[in-house]
């Protein structure tokens, strides 16, 4: 299924909401860490098998009510070869539970290296006339960067449409000083001009429901800019971290939702997994019910804001 699609299913079927699984490390619940450290040692192998456990809670707590997750990949890839089994065993779990999952690397580079990252996490490698590779890790979407240009973007939009997956340029970000770079340009905003280029180049990426799978990143901190790109850009779908840690107010999203209440999914990250600090016993028994209840109030909010 196109991946547009099948972000549109999820979002009928379940809500808008996308639960980010970000282990910081000294956010995870202590009773887990200990027992992990207390069998593995104080190690990066202890900390990557507290992770999985952590994640695998999380997503059995969660997939009932929410469809689509994201992996920040920095927090797996800091913890070495462990943290990418981790991630790898992450992937697996989420597909389990049928979950759509869009990998957060924020990748890029010159064409010819932009191809490895397109081939790594969208398509898989050919050798040859009868040897093909799956993607190392097995996503159905990907953050890129649109730093390089047309050029560097190329590799990742082929790939995704030829494999039904999907892509979200980075746009419009969430980060203090990202108007430094995003607002500048003579006759345009630089952010501006990175929707129109993402909504040329993905043109021929558009499923039936009228999304291309070529998406953008769109901070919920800047609530104009979401309504204006919205307005602009009907086409794109919208990928609108920063709610709760970050400062984004949840009742502004709805400027970011197709009259249909479509083209729009909204990531929060540790007011959801990291809930259980909020309670008086913050060692962490609990967790993932503490999780749970986050998402279903989160999914029920961004249900209202956009039907």
């Amino acid at each position: 299924m196109n991946f547009a699609d099948a972000v549109c299913q999820v979002v009928k079927e379940k809500g808008p909401l996308m639960v980010g699984l970000d282990p910081h490390p000294n956010l995870l619940p202590p009773y887990l860490v200990h027992k992990w450290f207390k069998e593995k040692g104080e190690t990066l192998e202890a900390l990557a098998a507290c992770v999985l456990e952590f994640n695998r809670l999380i997503l059995d707590s969660v997939s009932p009510y929410v469809g689509i997750i994201k992996i920040q990949m920095a927090f797996y890839e800091m913890l070495g070869v462990p943290g990418m089994i981790t991630l790898k065993h992450t992937l697996e779990e989420a597909k389990k539970k049928e979950m759509l999952v869009v990998l957060d690397g924020k990748r890029n580079d010159v064409a010819s290296t932009a191809w490895a990252y397109a081939w790594g996490y969208l398509s898989g490698i050919s050798w040859g006339e009868d040897k093909d590779w799956p993607p190392a890790w097995e996503g159905d979407a990907l953050t890129i960067t649109p730093y390089f240009g047309e050029d560097g973007l190329w590799p990742f939009f082929q790939e995704a449409e030829k494999n039904d997956k999907g892509i979200f340029v980075l746009c419009r970000t969430t980060n203090p000083s990202a108007s430094f770079i995003q607002d500048e340009g003579k006759n345009e905003k630089l952010f501006i001009k990175v929707a129109r280029l993402v909504e040329r180049m993905g043109k021929t990426m558009k499923g039936e429901n009228g999304f291309s799978s070529a998406g953008i990143v769109v901070g919920a901190t800047y609530p104009d800019d979401l309504e204006f790109l919205r307005k602009e850009f009907p086409s794109l779908l919208f990928l609108v971290p920063g709610v709760g840690a970050q400062g984004g107010k949840i009742d502004y999203l709805n400027k970011g939702f197709r009259e249909d209440g479509l083209g729009t999914i909204v990531n929060i990250s540790r007011r959801v997994i990291f809930a259980y600090r909020e309670a008086i016993d913050t060692d962490g028994w609990g967790f993932e019910k503490k999780a749970q209840e986050q998402a279903v109030f989160y999914q029920n909010a961004l249900n209202q804001l956009r039907l």
